[in-house]
């Protein structure tokens, strides 16, 4: 991916988008919505697979919570179950194009 100009950061300070990769539980909310805040504008959100785009066999839990993705708006959904990495690389690679 570093060669593509995408690399991983440990801060949220320093990132430009997150990625989603799992169901959001309530545990987790408060966890990415600070995360999410924590980032410089712009940035994107990007929900990776099936359980981050739909809550996936998890959709009915109680513990699941839906609504947060409605409210940070996913710039771009990888589908998958889980994706492969080829097909997430090139979804980076064309989002990285077309903010560029």
């Amino acid at each position: 991916m570093c060669r593509f100009g995408i690399s991983v950061v440990a801060s949220p300070r320093h990132a430009d988008g997150i990625l989603v990769t799992g169901p959001i539980s309530k545990n987790m909310a408060l966890a990415l919505e600070k995360t999410h805040t924590a980032m410089p504008e712009p940035n994107v959100t990007i929900a990776c697979g099936t359980c981050a785009i739909s809550g996936g066999i998890y959709a009915d839990s109680a513990e699941t919570s839906p609504e947060l993705m409605e409210k940070f708006k996913p710039d771009l959904f990888i589908p998958g179950c889980p994706p492969h990495p080829a097909t997430t690389l090139d979804a980076l690679v064309r989002l990285y194009g077309i903010l560029k």
